[in-house]
């Protein structure tokens, strides 16, 4: 079984001596060196052959978004799982975008450390339940929003034209219904597809079902 060279970077010392007992229970898993700062741990990892690295997030001097950026950089192939002490989502993305492979809670148990480190270095990605979920939760939300947003800004025509593309009508068909212009129908079409993001029909008939714009 490959032992698998681990690196900590935590600003407090007393989670960072915690963390390595941890991860040193682990049969596989060997921690090799720590760094206090992202700046410390840029110098650290050039004199450690290291596989994975627990980076924490907030930290003085040089923090774990841009530690992780630059550090990716030098070594594409290092492994980083972000750690957080808190549940909410704040610099997932940021974290996601640095090049983090995993995202945990520093609360995780043994078992999950056992389960992300096993799963990162065969290739995959790890997040704690309680972090995916707040992630759903919010990504949930902000559709939402974004969506009501959309249907704000569509004009009362541009939703009657909408209405009679989901029964099917064409482009004749509902401009002899609204008695306007074939013409304007095209125009009402074309703006409704570049509000609502969508590519053709299809879609804007799914968007306005979605939104509960029409009768299924």
């Amino acid at each position: 079984m490959k032992t698998h060279n681990v690196i900590v970077v935590d600003d407090h010392e007393i989670f960072r001596n915690g963390l390595k007992l941890l991860l040193n229970k682990i049969a596989n898993v060997k921690v090799i060196a720590e760094a206090s700062n992202g700046l410390e741990f840029l110098e650290v990892i050039k004199k450690h052959k290291a596989d994975l690295v627990f980076m924490d997030i907030n930290m003085p001097i040089l923090d774990g978004i841009d530690t992780t950026e630059q550090v990716r950089k030098e070594f594409p192939a290092l492994k980083i799982i972000a750690l957080t002490t808190f549940g909410d989502i704040e610099f997932f993305d940021k974290m996601i975008y640095a090049g983090v492979v995993g995202y945990m809670l520093k609360t995780s148990e043994l078992d999950d450390f056992k389960k992300a480190i096993n799963k990162v270095m065969k290739g995959g990605n790890y997040f704690s339940e309680e972090i995916l979920a707040n992630v759903t939760k919010e990504t949930i939300i902000q559709q939402h929003d974004k969506q009501n947003t959309v249907v704000q800004k569509l004009s009362k025509r541009e939703l009657q034209v909408l209405e009679l593309i989901c029964k099917g009508y064409s482009n004749r068909r509902i401009a002899e219904n609204l008695n306007i212009s074939y013409r304007t129908i095209e125009r009402h079409k074309t703006n409704l597809l570049l509000k609502t993001d969508t590519h053709n029909a299809v879609n804007l008939v799914i968007f306005a079902f979605k939104n509960n714009l029409v009768d299924i």
